[in-house]
């Protein structure tokens, strides 16, 4: 799951991992980095990396760092037993895992592969993957490495890596955006990226927070109450208040409907659209409803 920091990614991505659960499939959420947006959403604390914690929704939740994946990897398949602790602590071995390129987003998504294909106990793996620019480096990275290191263990594992997520039966990209400017240009991007550039499988562009049309009738409504007679003072001032609101309401609604076509038109695809839910607190109530909302689209 792709999409602009502040586009509801988190939330587009706990709502899909909850519509496979709702439906009884086993479902592991994984967050890159660090715990915060499934983890908050689906109400559970993630105590460390790896840890997999079953939510009151059905959903399992874990997180990857990929610091220390990469010293999970040292540990398991390098066979350095007790040596890995020393390599480990070593001030050079912290300053080469900070500075050299690539190589936690690597690991980290390994970490996603090991889970769907090598465990064999989930039926849908969803990942929340950050905002646009890190997420992409982590999906381009498995192809690079690959293509660094011609052959041994690293070109092995970047390979299998790599062919999971170009596979488009096992894998799909979803991308998430609102229909402003800013988002709309940036998913566009995205989509460009995934398909041209690293060639992985697109899902669905999805627009999230998008807002019911306006009444037929709003347009005919704001004309008569132009033409309303004004007694005092307070009733003008009422009126040019609804007036100044509904016209903003428009205005918007107008950005919403250019920003969906602009977005459609560049990416040569439909836009599932997600509602804009009417309730000022977000919970699990909100979350169904999204899911539900996904259901006829993904299913």
């Amino acid at each position: 799951m792709l999409g602009k920091g502040g586009v509801g990614k988190s939330t587009v991505a706990a709502a899909l991992a909850l519509m496979f659960a709702q439906r009884g499939a086993r479902v592991l959420g994984i967050e890159l980095d660090a715990p915060g947006g499934l983890s908050g959403l689906l109400g559970v604390a993630l105590p460390r990396p790896g840890a997999i914690v079953e939510t009151p929704a059905g959903v399992s939740l874990t997180y990857f760092d990929g610091a220390d994946a990469l010293t999970e990897y040292l540990r398991r398949k390098m066979h350095l037993g007790r040596l890995a602790d020393t390599v480990v602590e070593h001030p050079l071995y912290q300053a080469f895992v900070q500075a050299a390129p690539g190589v936690k987003e690597l690991m980290a998504i390994g970490k996603v592969r090991d889970e769907l294909v090598l465990k064999s106990h989930w039926d849908f793996v969803v990942v929340d993957a950050g905002a646009s620019g890190h997420a992409l480096e982590y999906l381009r990275m498995p192809a690079a490495t690959r293509a660094t290191f011609r052959r041994g263990r690293v070109h092995r594992e970047a390979s299998r890596v790599h062919a999971l997520l170009a596979d488009p039966v096992r894998t799909a990209v979803h991308v998430v955006a609102t229909p402003e400017e800013m988002p709309v240009l940036e998913a566009i991007e995205t989509t460009e990226r995934l398909r041209d550039e690293l060639g992985l499988p697109l899902g669905r562009i999805i627009v999230n927070r998008h807002a019911p049309p306006a009444p037929a009738a709003v347009a005919g409504a704001l004309e008569v109450l132009a033409q309303m007679p004004i007694q005092d003072a307070g009733q003008r001032a009422a009126r040019e208040q609804l007036q100044s609101v509904a016209r903003q309401r428009l205005g918007w609604l107008q950005i919403q409907t250019r920003g969906v076509a602009e977005l459609e038109a560049a990416t040569h695809a439909r836009a599932l659209l997600l509602p804009l839910l009417p309730s000022a607190r977000f919970g699990m109530a909100e979350l169904s409803a999204l899911a539900n909302a996904l259901a006829p689209e993904l299913i």
